[in-house]
């Protein structure tokens, strides 16, 4: 058996993973028993039979659920988790991948049509964890293949975790971005100082004395700044000379800062 915390956890990966609340509770049912059947699912879920049949055909089209017959009895059966969702993750990718290189070719004829031809600077503002997420796709998206930052490791953590941080250090390698990084003086910043060659980085830290609240990054003609975890907000600023500005206030601070 499985905690409620555990439960709890794996509910609110399948929300980011776009199930909703009847999908999941038809996957979890399915999850904790070898094989069911429609009618005991629906015992167990509390749902109608054809809700729980509609449900299973989704599933079973998303390949989490296939069926099985013994004889003349159907059984449901849960896909392997981790070949489903690893498989997911690559779909996403490929999805991705593909949606840049559309918008890479779009670009240029867009900006041809552009009759002004004037830069017009923009902010945009995402909440929680899926507005982290797309403001780190976009910074990997930038051309430069490069930014600055200036962060408290542990406010990333706090609103991430640490499988997040670990994989933008992957992405950044696979990617082939470097980067280079003011930060608050930690043990954690201490402990990542020293697998900065490794991942692409160059970092130097603060004064023990100064302490960041949030943190930011500059990348091509933007400024990602990310709050806390408590104030739920990352604002995404393009503007080339804010961007310009805030690089320059970086380096002011980085020229000062022992290596």
């Amino acid at each position: 058996m499985i905690s409620k915390n555990q439960l709890e956890e794996i509910r609110d990966g399948l929300l980011q993973l776009e199930f909703s609340e009847k999908e999941i509770a038809v996957y979890l049912a399915l999850l904790q028993s070898k094989e069911s059947s429609i009618p005991s699912i629906a015992k167990e879920t509390g749902l109608g039979r054809g809700t729980v049949y509609d449900i299973v055909e989704k599933l079973k089209i998303k390949g989490y659920a296939a069926e099985v017959r013994k004889g003349k009895k159907r059984r449901i059966v849960v896909e392997s988790p981790a070949n489903r969702f690893y498989s997911l993750l690559d779909e996403k990718h490929e999805q991705l991948q593909k949606a840049k290189e559309a918008v890479d070719r779009l670009l240029p004829d867009l900006q041809a049509l552009d009759v002004n031809g004037d830069f017009k600077p923009q902010v945009r503002i995402y909440e929680g964890e899926k507005g982290y997420c797309q403001v780190w796709d976009e910074i990997f998206a930038s051309k430069e293949k490069s930014w600055v930052g200036i962060a408290r490791l542990e406010t990333l953590i706090k609103f991430m975790g640490q499988d997040f941080l670990r994989g933008i250090e992957e992405r950044k390698i696979k990617f082939g971005f470097s980067s280079r990084a003011i930060n608050e003086d930690s043990p954690l910043a201490q402990t990542m100082v020293a697998n900065d060659e490794k991942y692409r980085r160059e970092t130097r830290l603060a004064p023990k004395e100064f302490q960041f609240t949030a943190s930011e990054i500059i990348f091509g003609d933007k400024v990602a700044m990310f709050s806390t975890r408590k104030e739920n907000i990352i604002v995404v600023m393009e503007s080339k000379d804010f961007a310009e500005t805030q690089r320059q206030y970086f380096e002011m601070i980085w020229k000062f800062l022992e290596k």
